[in-house]
């Protein structure tokens, strides 16, 4: 039987994951609350997500595969009862119809690194505590335990940034870049094609649990700002007194996936930042 991807959410992340997984000839279904983008379903709808599966059982095309990539609708700024809302619904909602109505297809979770509340700079690993502080990280969880109660996968995605997608540049470049305290923070990021290739290694070698998916050389706020501000001839973002953005500071370990064999793309936000500066049409004075 053909490989064949289901995949939910064809934003930032999704067009990536589809591109790689077409590329390497996988039948792909892309589903959305869009009527714009393939199949219209709103995967928190249960009856919608049942009707789906019994269209794709009926033209025999039930798919072996499920990647749900969809975000959340609520923006930044949404009230915090709003977010919650469309957490819950997007994610432990639509993971959990997902795994109820699609019983016999592998399904990987992009979720996030914020479901680690470490703020002492430590290393986590997939083993560490999952005590996040925020509620909408908590329902993360809730959606990540569906998804590993049908045998399937998550993948713990540091923040995405990539082609045309950058707000650390972004805020730099304009000048509303800040640096808190002395820089110490630990940034954790990932190239949106090296999140793609991820994904499309832990579905093609059939690997299920949870994974961290982060680049492997992270360095701190200040690090990262000196290295891009003396690259492209930019003044250094004054200090504040502040805390560390949230209160978190961790350094996500990717050592499970390196093991496996996966290998980064840009090890580093430092290795993207002059294409990524390109494609936002930001130039060196």
């Amino acid at each position: 039987m053909k490989q064949h991807l289901l995949l939910i959410g064809p934003g930032y992340l999704g067009k990536e994951i589809l591109r790689e997984f077409e590329s390497t000839g996988w039948m792909v279904t892309v589903a959305s609350r869009s009527t714009a983008s393939g199949t219209k379903v709103d995967v928190s709808d249960v009856n919608q997500v049942k009707i789906l599966a019994e269209k794709l059982t009926s033209s025999d095309s039930l798919p072996t595969h499920i990647i749900h990539c969809a975000s959340a609708s609520a923006g930044r700024g949404a009230s915090s009862e709003v977010r919650l809302k469309s957490y819950k619904n997007v994610y432990k909602n639509g993971c959990e119809n997902l795994a109820a109505f699609f019983p016999d297809a592998h399904i990987l979770f992009t979720s996030s690194t914020s479901v680690y509340g470490q703020k002492d700079g430590s290393v986590v690993t997939e083993d560490s505590l999952t005590e996040p502080d925020s509620d909408t990280a908590k329902l993360l969880l809730d959606a990540e335990q569906a998804i590993l109660d049908a045998n399937g996968t998550v993948v713990r995605l540091s923040g995405i940034y990539g082609v045309a997608k950058s707000y650390l540049l972004q805020r730099l470049f304009s000048g509303e870049a800040v640096m808190e305290g002395k820089g110490e923070r630990i940034l954790n990021h990932i190239h949106h094609h090296d999140g793609a290739s991820a994904c499309r290694f832990l579905i093609e070698g059939n690997y299920r649990g949870v994974y961290n998916v982060s680049e492997t050389t992270n360095l701190t706020l200040k690090e990262t700002y000196t290295a891009i501000c003396e690259s492209f001839s930019l003044p250094m973002p004054p200090s504040i007194d502040s805390e560390p953005r949230n209160g978190l500071n961790k350094r996500v370990s990717t050592e499970r996936m390196l093991e496996l064999g996966w290998v980064p793309e840009f090890p580093s936000f430092l290795d993207a930042v002059d294409s990524v500066a390109a494609s936002l049409n930001l130039t060196k004075s």
